[in-house]
């Protein structure tokens, strides 16, 4: 079963590494350091997180330990896959690109928040449905519903929020974005973890 499992594991983050890792950023060029896809590409920590939660959840119990591993080990292959496409993009122009410190330093803080919160859900979902595959597939559906949305939703928005949202955008709003989301990423994580740990077994 486990040697199934891992050449499996190992060979979809190979490829999901080189898809966005590589082909797209090496597709946008230039548009890659776009803020709104550093954003997205900043959240895909919680592509990885949420089935190693899943796999860490046995039953009622959820122990420390395995969870912060897991979150942390998702959140490391999705700034690996964000550095990628960095890389990927100065190759391409035969030169260093990267984005400011602020941007890059805020979007980490903020990619560990978004990863502990999405490993909470996982873990209440994985307690909710019957099987390990169940609760990985609508994780998945989740998360690219999550990302499809943030892409799409700037478009549909008027001119006044068009502005604000940019306003976001910045190195600055970043980090005001991020001094207000962390925070509340990390209640709505202890309060998802509460509730799982009161679950009878």
């Amino acid at each position: 079963m486990l040697t199934q499992v891992i050449p499996r594991a190992v060979f979809n983050n190979a490829l999901v590494a080189a898809l966005f890792g590589v082909l797209v950023p090496y597709w946008k060029s230039f548009e890659f350091l776009d803020t709104i896809l550093l954003l997205m590409y900043a959240l895909f920590g919680m592509f990885f997180t949420a089935p190693r939660v899943v796999d860490a959840a046995s039953g009622a119990a959820l122990r420390r330990g395995p969870f912060f591993r897991a979150v942390l080990s998702g959140w490391g292959l999705g700034l690996v896959i964000f550095w990628l496409g960095i890389a990927t993009v100065s190759l391409k122009v035969g030169s260093l690109l990267t984005p400011p410190p602020a941007v890059y330093l805020t979007l980490a803080v903020l990619s560990l928040a978004a990863c502990l919160f999405a490993g909470a859900v996982a873990a209440r979902v994985a307690a909710a449905v019957p099987s390990a595959e169940t609760a990985k597939s609508r994780m998945r559906i989740g998360f690219f519903g999550f990302l499809v949305a943030l892409l799409g939703v700037p478009r549909l928005l008027d001119e006044d929020a068009t502005v604000a949202l940019a306003g976001l955008l910045t190195p600055e709003g970043l980090v005001r974005l991020t001094l207000v989301a962390a925070p509340l990423l990390a209640v709505g994580t202890v309060v998802l973890l509460a509730g799982y740990r009161r679950r009878p077994g």
